[in-house]
């Protein structure tokens, strides 16, 4: 006769049937029939599971040793625990649903039936629950408030070192890359626009501070863990535990664990707050969003693989199309995205599920662990094929990369340190007009020898901030030498005419403002003058008086240019400032030819400035003062500069074209 395949239990609602099989009961079986909506079990996690088993366990043990059950009872319930822990109980004989409602009573009885079932047959050869009874001892002492706390705690612990584990594979394999590409010079982009050079290291290292941040973080959440409220029972009181309970279950725990598990200094508030949840999530969530991150950075850096960025190129893993041969998709960086955007959903589920709670006791665990114990594994299986199948195999194109180093306009930056932020924005303006690297530009436009700009634009020393700030000083140095001498060769009586038409200029509206005494006393610094308050007053008030006997031509051709481009200035020629020229002119003894030819000179040097910089993105007049009168001078002595498209090459340098 062949045996039944099923058996009956009855509890309170009445009788239900079973598989003979079965090691769960009666409010178990209830439960499966309930809750099945998310097709995953407790059953699908093994270390909840054995986190259970344990503190089941560790009471037993406990409970025996203050004489509340029996020794034999708690032996069986250890040997019991032992066989699930060792897994000889697959998940079938754990079939309630992650979702389950009522505050995790389920899953607590389901692991208390099978417990019991076994101890019970352990003991009697059949199961049942006549020695062995699924709350009478099994649950002895505990809620179900209390030894699910407890056991999430102690499986999110192990969940987080595993994922710890995965996280310091990936570290490793970042450094490794690191390694390999250190020296190799890329472009760095801000809003999806080229920016400066960087070096391949610079860039993952961001990447590898993701893995160790993570390590530290994951770390203090797995150690945030350790702290547990068993023997707070229902609500924290510690209500139906014996006499003694309380001492000897977290010695027992630790012991049947392996953890050092603390006691919660505050029950109550580890059954009513679920912000060490909250805490865990935020950092599952923080670490997949940075490797979404990352993987994004991947996908578009190996994009192409013609036309695209084209710098790196990842392991093809599969085919990438069925419709176009030869495609290959960055499939293991997509898996990381796709498993981000998960993980910021379970985020948000717990953060409802934390906040959710009334009163004295969260209802909602259920759907908090199922999403924790996810976004874990999810993180702890994926990272490490991202690791090996992905960043491993990674090379990068050096070449490509070099190339758009060499020629990203932001190097227009470091000219603009140098040279003024006139020069680095016409060349900027120049280089994207016509197709050219910025160091091309500048040389075009006499901004920089070729010299000078190899020695500035090598974005080597740019990706190094030491080396760069160090260049920098030298050049920028340099550079105010090199126009603090040109213009200290003009006589002292030159340099004083000149400041003396600046005052008037600045006076032609009739008064002279606390700006205009700024702007004066600028342009006196730029004459070697350093005039006192009484000399700009005086200047300021000079009705043209100019003591010109002496000057050559080209003295006097140059102070009538520097009046001429502070009149115009602001763009517009008004009646005054015209008449200021015209007594200049006269003081000057200027004919009309020469003063036509010096006009359009300064209307020239105007319109090379306007032809890149707007006028709204101008300096002031006085700020770039000193680099017209370089610009002047230089061309008057050697007026094939500008025919040949360069300036002089005094100093290192070589002087910057006119502001």
């Amino acid at each position: 006769m062949l045996e039944a395949a099923t058996r009956q239990e009855e509890d309170s609602l009445g009788p239900v049937t079973l598989p003979r099989d079965a090691y769960y009961g009666a409010q178990t079986e209830r439960a499966r029939q309930n809750f099945d909506v998310s097709g995953q079990f407790i059953g699908d996690f093994p270390r909840y599971i054995t986190a259970i088993v344990e503190v089941k366990k560790a009471a037993a043990l406990a409970n025996a040793d203050i004489g509340v059950i029996r020794r034999p009872v708690a032996d069986a319930i250890c040997q019991a625990a032992d066989e699930i822990i060792g897994g000889k109980f697959d998940r079938a004989q754990f079939p309630v649903d992650m979702l389950s409602a009522g505050g995790g009573v389920s899953p607590n009885m389901n692991v208390n039936e099978v417990l019991a079932n076994r101890a019970n047959e352990i003991l009697s050869g059949s199961k049942g629950y006549d020695l062995v009874h699924p709350n009478n001892h099994v649950n002895t002492g505990q809620s179900t408030s209390d030894a699910l706390a407890t056991a999430m705690n102690v499986a999110l612990h192990r969940d987080i070192l595993a994922l710890v584990d995965s996280v310091r594979l990936l570290e490793e394999v970042i450094g490794e890359k690191i390694e390999q590409y250190s020296d190799t010079v890329k472009l760095s982009r801000t809003c999806m626009q080229d920016a400066v050079p960087i070096t391949f290291a610079q860039e993952f290292g961001a990447y590898l501070a993701v893995a160790q941040r993570g390590v530290e973080r994951l770390t203090a959440a797995a150690e945030a863990c350790l702290d547990v409220p068993m023997g707070g029972t229902v609500v924290g009181t510690g209500l139906g535990v014996g006499a003694g309970y309380v001492t000897r279950i977290y010695p027992r725990l630790r012991e049947v664990t392996g953890l050092p598990l603390r006691r919660h200094p505050n029950f109550f508030d580890a059954f009513q707050n679920g912000d060490i949840f909250q805490y865990i999530s935020t950092t599952f969530k923080a670490l997949a969003t940075n490797l979404a991150k990352m993987s994004k950075d991947l996908r578009l850096l190996a994009s192409g693989p013609r036309v695209g960025m084209a710098e790196i190129t990842l392991p093809a893993v599969q085919a990438g199309s069925s419709f176009l041969p030869g495609k290959i998709n960055p499939v293991m960086p997509e898996l990381m995205v796709q498993i981000g955007y998960q993980v910021c959903g379970n985020d948000m589920v717990v953060t409802f599920a934390v906040e959710g709670a009334e009163l004295d006791f969260n209802a909602w665990t259920g759907v908090i662990a199922k999403n924790l114990f996810e976004s874990c594994r999810l993180l702890t299986q994926a990272i490490p094929l991202f690791a090996e199948k992905c960043l491993r195999g990674l090379e990068v194109r050096t070449d490509r990369c070099r190339e758009t180093a060499h020629n990203t306009l932001a190097l227009s930056s470091i000219v603009a340190t140098v040279f003024g932020y006139d020069a680095g924005a016409r060349a900027a303006y120049h280089a994207a007009n016509n197709g050219t690297s910025i160091k091309e530009a500048a040389i075009a436009l006499g901004i920089m020898s070729p010299a000078a700009a190899e020695r500035l634009l090598d974005p080597v020393i740019l990706t190094d901030a030491s080396r760069s700030a160090a260049l920098v000083d030298q050049m920028l140095a340099e550079e105010q030498q090199r126009v603090a001498s040109v213009i200290a060769e003009l006589s002292p009586a030159v340099r004083q005419a000149i400041f003396t038409v600046a005052g008037t200029v600045a006076r032609a509206d009739g008064e002279i403002s606390s700006q205009e005494e700024q702007a004066l006393k600028v342009v006196g610094d730029a004459l070697h003058l350093e005039p006192s308050q009484t000399e700009i007053d005086a200047a300021a008030g000079n009705a043209l008086h100019l003591d010109v006997d002496g000057f050559a031509l080209a003295d006097r051709r140059l102070v009538y240019a520097c009046g001429a481009w502070l009149a115009s200035s602001d763009g517009v020629l008004e009646g005054s400032e015209l008449a200021i020229l015209e007594r200049l002119r006269d003081e000057l003894e200027l004919d009309t030819e020469s003063v036509g030819a010096v006009q359009a000179q300064v209307d020239r040097l105007r319109g090379d400035r306007r032809q890149y910089l707007p006028r709204c993105e101008a300096l002031p007049w006085w700020e770039d003062f000193a680099e017209l009168l370089t610009q002047v001078l230089v061309e008057a002595a050697d007026p094939a500069s500008r025919v040949n498209g360069r300036l002089s090459e005094a100093g290192a340098g070589g002087p910057p074209a006119s502001s």
